[in-house]
């Protein structure tokens, strides 16, 4: 079997370039932008109506495009999985939903109604579920194609640290978002229209690098003797459900993944509203935590290879839970400190990046070593079905949580505020109460019997080799 050249690799990596840049501008700055604050100017879009007195319409339009969102991953998997295209079971998906993925996330802040229209939330809403509907499009082939054409074990995680230092390297810049929105603010730009530029060039480096994904080489010539799944889709997915590794290490990252949703989510908030950092120099801070997570790859990819991945999951995770706790006296911590918030913010920085890291690099690894030991076991190659079974567990719980971080953020908001003091503090606590939920189960995953297996058979292939 052919080996993807380092070039193709790095090509191959591109698209988590766009998905670290998308994923910044919907993680650290949809809530902002449509529940803003007095400070920053932009204006409220959408409608100030709040169900049942709590639930806010950004909270009903993010679980709503999610969960249409997780409901296709299965159904793109299945064809994926069964897909007898001569060019391939996988790129000829990427190849078509790489621009109506760009495409998407830039028309969400394009609303072009006036402030508080419900014209506006359609739109948003709209665009949204196409948003998320392309990138399954596109995800689920491209993250069932890298154990095809990347079968050693040790190479993946050395695959997944390419991708996931390019990934937090572009959410770095797109937390550098401020600095130029605010660049563009005063040189006589519009909040709104500042940002919406700003967004606008982001999506565009995002659109040209799925694209060079899409086109890094040919998948007949790295993936043969493919043995096509011939049962429901419906099968397959209890099939997948029956692998025990796969469902407790999936509940692990699942766990991590929302505690990782309120971060992302409440961050800027935790900043500027909490420690006290004024919203241009909050660019200082996240990359702080950016710079020394990636720093930190080399060691993590070494001691994974030779020690392990599971015990430094379970260390990132504990790590989190202690930081989300501290968040609620964030406000009394920096008190302490009169003059040097900056200070008390890069210390943040620092104090999450093992956690970033980790939890960024080590996850995918582990799900494709369980992946690539079922379709050896079996005989039948399930990769999509097993890749959007674990996403649509996520992408489910996600849901619930964007709606719930949302919600909570609103409590204690003053009169003509979208966002309280009180909720901010809040979203600390839930989140280190799921990430301490994420340890139990990281700890019930058998990753030895996994390796083992792997192992043995790289072995055997070695032996049988002329």
């Amino acid at each position: 079997m052919k080996k993807l050249s380092k070039r193709q690799i790095y090509r191959f990596c591109m698209a988590d370039i766009a998905k670290g840049l998308f994923n910044g501008l919907i993680g650290n700055y949809l809530i902002y932008f449509f529940q803003p604050t007095v400070k920053s100017g932009i204006p409220n879009l959408l409608p100030e109506n709040k169900l049942l007195g709590y639930i806010t319409v950004m909270s009903v339009i993010t679980a709503l495009s999610k969960i249409v969102d997780a409901v296709t991953d299965p159904l793109v998997a299945n064809l994926s999985d069964k897909s007898t295209n001569p060019e391939g079971r996988r790129m000829p998906f990427m190849k078509k939903a790489g621009l109506p993925y760009a495409l998407s996330v830039f028309l969400i802040f394009m609303a072009p109604f006036h402030p508080g229209s419900i014209l506006n939330a359609l739109w948003v809403a709209l665009f949204f579920i196409l948003y998320y509907v392309a990138y399954t499009f596109y995800f689920i082939p491209r993250n069932a194609l890298v154990p095809e054409v990347i079968p050693d074990a040790a190479d993946r995680v050395s695959f997944y640290g390419i991708s996931a230092a390019l990934f937090m390297g572009s959410s770095a810049f797109m937390y550098a978002a401020t600095l130029f929105v605010n660049l563009l603010k005063s040189v006589g730009f519009a909040p709104i229209w500042a940002g919406r530029t700003v967004f606008g060039v982001f999506t565009l480096i995002g659109g040209l690098c799925v694209m060079l994904t899409a086109t890094a080489f040919r998948e007949k010539d790295y993936v043969t003797g493919t043995k096509v799944p011939k049962d429901s889709m419906l099968s397959n997915i209890k099939n997948v459900f029956k692998n025990r590794n796969f469902c407790l290490f999936t509940l692990g990252d699942l766990f991590s993944y929302v505690s990782l949703i309120f971060f992302e989510t409440a961050m800027l908030y935790y900043i500027t509203e909490l420690i006290g950092i004024a919203e241009a120099d909050a660019f200082y801070v996240m990359v702080s935590a950016i710079a020394v997570a990636i720093a930190l790859f080399p060691v993590i990819i070494r001691f994974g290879k030779k020690h392990g991945k599971k015990i430094l999951l379970i260390a990132a995770c504990l790590i989190f839970t202690v930081i989300f706790t501290v968040i609620y006296f964030g406000d009394a911590v920096a008190a302490m400190f009169p003059g040097r918030e900056i200070a008390v913010g890069l210390a943040v920085g620092v104090a999450v990046a093992f956690p970033f890291a980790a939890i960024n690099v080590l996850p995918s690894s582990v799900a494709s070593d369980i992946i690539q030991k079922d379709s050896i076991e079996n005989g039948v190659n399930r990769e999509g079905i097993f890749a959007a079974t674990k996403t649509l567990i996520e992408k489910m719980a996600a849901a619930a949580a964007a709606a719930i971080v949302s919600t909570v953020l609103a409590i204690g908001a003053p009169a003509g505020a979208s966002v309280g003091l009180v909720g901010i503090k809040l979203t600390g606590v839930i989140a280190g109460a799921f990430s301490l939920l994420s340890v139990v189960f990281f700890c019930l995953y058998n990753e030895r019997s996994v390796t083992a297996f792997l192992n043995a058979h790289r072995k055997e292939g070695e032996h049988h080799e002329p």
